[in-house]
């Protein structure tokens, strides 16, 4: 499942273990028990991960990478690849991640990045294999809880008109959709359902000045 979403506010049942991901290199990764009984660890990404999401990317479907970046591109600019690697106030990129016997590999990847504060764009992307299995929405309760621990109000994004999964899931969400032209829609869904019942400590604050081009499309 592919989007380019802004948020639900529905609390997040499903988690086995909850510890703040934003924390740095150090912080403990959230467990999350899937639909089919598999687990994924959930964390913030770090600067060390580009190979690791580079071949995340490459693995996706053309179907995937043109939901989610509106191109079939094959793999990330050096560019794109240090915008979601970063540290940043004002942005997060959070990783999904299994165990296999060779290693760790990241399934998932979801980001938001203050593009006028207090509102801000925010993405998800799902490996094919590990899609509508709700890690999709695990990631973007996630997202949406630092984001409204942060200062965020909304979160918005873009869709792709002939993107059905996605827009059924908006749908359900009673996101605010409007079109932007024959191809593409635009989506819109407030955080202070997430602020109100979030009781974790709150990320670093957001610093002045972010621009629009902090959105994150990478």
């Amino acid at each position: 499942m592919h989007m380019l979403t802004r948020l639900q506010s529905m609390p997040n049942t499903s988690t086995l273990s909850q510890p703040d991901l934003a924390g740095g290199d150090g912080a403990a990764p959230r467990i999350f028990r899937l639909r089919d009984g598999r687990t994924v660890a959930l964390r913030a990404a770090r600067s060390k991960d580009g190979s690791a999401i580079q071949q995340f990317v490459r693995g996706l479907s053309t179907r995937s990478r043109l939901n989610r970046f509106f191109s079939p591109v094959r793999e990330l600019s050096p560019d794109q690849l240090e915008r979601v690697t970063r540290s940043d106030p004002g942005a997060l990129t959070l990783v999904g991640e299994i165990a296999e016997r060779m290693g760790a590999r990241i399934v998932a990847m979801a980001q938001y990045a203050a593009c006028a504060p207090p509102d801000a764009e925010c993405a998800v992307v799902v490996d094919d294999a590990w899609q509508r299995q709700g890690l999709g929405i695990q990631l973007i309760h996630t997202l949406a809880e630092h984001a409204a621990r942060a200062g965020l109000a909304t979160f918005s994004g873009f869709v792709l008109t002939d993107n059905w999964p996605m827009l059924a899931l908006l749908a359900r969400l009673d996101c605010d959709v409007s079109d932007c032209d024959r191809y593409t829609m635009r989506f819109a869904k407030g955080l202070d359902a997430y602020r109100t019942s979030s009781t974790r400590r709150p990320i670093a604050a957001l610093a002045a000045g972010w621009h629009r081009d902090r959105r994150p499309r990478a």
